[in-house]
């Protein structure tokens, strides 16, 4: 519902699980999780502080300035009350206020989100408490995968939606290059951390890091960048299997996914869930090693099975 001002509210509802970690500071949550595995920079105002507290049980924690300001969550036992990870979205449009529209107002300025009909059935947005709900869903199995959560002005700095605004709009930072190097190194261990979750969850065997094949899907992610397209094939060093066996990688079989401009890594693991081709690859029971490679918003995921020599 709309509250006198026009933005959403639903006052009847306090946050639960760890969504009330949100606002909260870095030492109430220390306190409550303990220190963090490691500490992850990002392309936002946050720094990714990164629990993986069990093979169903990871969090990623947004800090900014010793607060909490966004948390994304997976694992069926990450507590994310009020809903659960595997809820369908029946029951989950059943028991929560979900709109195509999200006004939220900050600091003066009106910012109207705007999500399209595949939104809604795949990562739609909203609200536990004061805190900004957004569920990843699979459009195939229609249950629920993972979940991000936002303040409201993490929300309207990252603006994962259509976004119309009165007031002034946050300017994205710049962001040196040895800073990127780092964030991408975060990213691709994020990305490793998600893919296993999500094989675990859908009955798939882990895949183990390989650094070769990593390095394979860095360079791959780097020339998309810099060459400016955005394809399997690369005009320069061809497809996939040319790429691994140029690099001396033995393979019996093979697969990759690739994704650009997407906010991160964990949003990239969740589109690549949801089409169909990188959906085949990604939970694909045969790979047993894969290699992770981001380059600013390019990023590219190679699995292959690995015999031993």
């Amino acid at each position: 519902m709309l509250d006198g001002k026009g933005e959403q509210s639903d006052p009847g509802v306090s946050a639960q699980g760890v969504a009330s970690f949100i606002n909260k500071s870095a030492e109430e949550l220390v306190a409550q999780l303990g220190e963090p595995d490691r500490i992850d920079p990002s392309a936002y105002s946050y720094e990714w502080w990164i629990y993986h507290i069990s093979d169903q049980e990871y969090l990623q924690v947004g800090i900014e300035r010793s607060k909490v300001v966004t948390i994304y969550a997976a694992g069926e036992d990450s507590d994310i009350k009020p809903f659960k990870i595997g809820q369908s979205i029946k029951e989950i449009y059943q028991n929560s206020s979900v709109e195509s529209e999200i006004v939220v107002q900050v600091n003066g300025g009106t910012y109207r989100f705007e999500l399209s009909e595949e939104d809604l059935y795949t990562r739609m947005l909203t609200m536990i408490g004061d805190v900004y709900a957004q569920l990843y869903l699979d459009q195939y199995t229609g249950e629920l995968v993972s979940i991000r959560l936002f303040n409201k002005e993490t929300l309207v700095e990252q603006r994962p939606y259509e976004m119309v605004y009165r007031g002034e709009l946050m300017e994205e930072k710049e962001i040196p290059e040895e800073r990127w190097e780092e964030i991408s190194e975060g990213s691709e261990l994020q990305i490793l951390d998600i893919t296993n979750i999500i094989r675990s969850n859908y009955d798939a065997n882990p895949v183990e890091w390989d650094e070769q094949t990593a390095l394979v899907a860095e360079e791959h992610s780097k020339d998309m960048f810099e060459e400016d397209y955005f394809s399997h094939e690369s005009p320069t060093s061809g497809t996939l299997a040319d790429r691994l066996e140029n690099a001396g990688i033995p393979f019996g079989m093979a697969g990759e996914n690739i994704a650009a401009q997407y906010a991160d890594g964990p949003a990239a693991v969740h589109g690549w869930l949801n089409s169909e081709g990188h959906r085949k690859t990604l939970l694909e029971q045969d790979f047993t090693h894969i290699g992770v490679g981001v380059y600013r918003k390019y990023y590219t995921q190679n699995f292959i099975q690995r015999f031993e020599q």
